[in-house]
């Protein structure tokens, strides 16, 4: 059976051909043994298939994975590349997807290009799932003539974001488990053990310590509004979870990440990281300043960072340089700032921002590697007093126990 392919070589050209083979998976092999990258591969006169590899992130927006916007992002662009039309790519994209949700949104996208509206426009009518970056990349790029390279740059800042969070949510994991293993086991001792123990010192007359009595009134309070409990708890963390993204209480929760101790300093250069990151993909593509401060400025999750771009568009209109409208922030690194001035006197700003945010990426990479050696101390000393509270109260029954058996 004859097939027809997309691939890349390993110094990304794009080459198309054919080949007879028993199946795609077939096709597939041959290509890799000619060290080529298949992007899509189809029986002859058929429509097309993205081939996507194996990977698999999950984390997203607007129902869409990450992997998914990578994925629309890097194949539309080699797509593009390789002579196909908008509406052909964003077909071969359709078929493939998987995620309904996302096939409705590119259908809709293929319908507003069908109508004659660029795709920047057709995109921008999904804010949730297409961020901001990738709407200014495409608008930009479709201006210039170079979308294709624009897609391709979206693609790799969208892998970037990926592994700067991931890194963040792995250091994250170990205490969050430790923790949750601790309230754990102090919870079945208090309702399990405690209770059972109480009942044979007080057959005995034995009196209990102060220190039981506490477990023991938390034990019973466990017992008999413990269902209260879990659902107060969820819907505390369904509270913080709202009030988090609710506009008007947004300020300060952001701004409580930015000065919570230990984890501060990673806040800050991740969100560093991320809006040095777009300002210089932005200007190397030609977006002029303002319009790279207002899409940047909409892509930042964090509020203070948002308000502080937008306040940066308000001085940069009056005249005033970056350096000077970021002197006075209190989250940009005073070395980060000087940096900036030097790129704008030299006009390599944009040069500047990319090695900036390299930089704070290896910082949080740093930092996020060094969390857990930060954390092991303070999650021991947590541990090991709710664990020898605990003791206490359980052993000091059985010591007077035996006393007064002695007498």
């Amino acid at each position: 059976m004859k097939f027809e392919y997309v691939a890349t070589t390993a110094t990304g050209q794009l080459e198309r051909g054919s080949l007879e083979a028993s199946s795609q998976k077939a096709v597939a092999a041959a290509l890799e043994k000619q060290h080529l990258l298949p992007v899509t591969i189809a029986a002859a006169g058929t429509a097309r298939h993205l081939v996507t590899g194996g990977m698999t992130w999950q984390f997203g927006r607007g129902g869409v994975s990450y992997i998914e916007r990578v994925t629309f992002c890097r194949h539309l662009s080699i797509m593009l590349k390789a002579g196909l039309s908008i509406i052909e790519s964003l077909n071969v994209i359709s078929e493939q997807t998987t995620n309904k949700k996302f096939q409705r949104v590119i259908s809709g996208v293929i319908k507003n290009v069908t109508n004659g509206k660029n795709l920047a426009s057709s995109l921008s009518a999904y804010p949730r799932v297409f961020s901001g970056l990738i709407l200014g990349m495409v608008k930009v790029g479709e201006a210039s003539g170079t979308l294709e390279k624009n897609l391709d740059y979206a693609a790799s800042e969208l892998e970037k974001d990926f592994e700067l969070r991931r890194k963040v949510q792995a250091a994250m994991l170990y205490p969050v488990i430790v923790l949750s293993a601790t309230v754990v086991l102090g919870i079945g001792l208090s309702i399990f053990i405690l209770p059972k123990l109480v009942v044979m010192f007080r057959s005995f007359n034995v009196e209990l310590p102060v220190i039981t009595q506490i477990f023991l009134g938390i034990s019973n309070f466990l017992v008999s509004y413990g269902i209260a409990l879990v659902v107060a708890v969820v819907a505390s963390i369904i509270a913080w979870r709202l009030m988090t993204r609710w506009p008007p209480t947004q300020p300060f929760f952001h701004r409580l990440y930015l000065s919570a101790p230990i984890f501060k300093t990673i806040v800050a250069n991740v969100n560093t990281a991320r809006m040095l990151r777009m300002l210089s993909i932005l200007l190397k593509s030609g977006v002029p300043i303002i319009e790279s401060l207002e899409i940047t400025s909409e892509s930042m999750g964090n509020v203070i960072y948002r308000q502080m771009l937008l306040r940066a568009i308000d001085a940069v209109q009056r005249g005033q340089t970056l350096t000077a409208v970021l002197s006075d922030q209190r989250y940009i690194p005073k070395m980060a700032n000087r940096m900036i001035d030097v790129g704008e006197r030299t006009g390599k700003l944009d040069e500047t921002l990319a090695y900036l945010s390299g930089y704070y990426e290896s910082e949080v990479d740093n930092a996020t590697k060094n969390l857990t050696s930060v954390i092991e101390p303070i999650l021991l000393i947590v541990i090991g007093v709710v664990l020898g509270f605990l003791a206490v109260a359980i052993i000091s029954p059985i010591y007077r126990f035996t006393g007064s058996i002695q007498r």
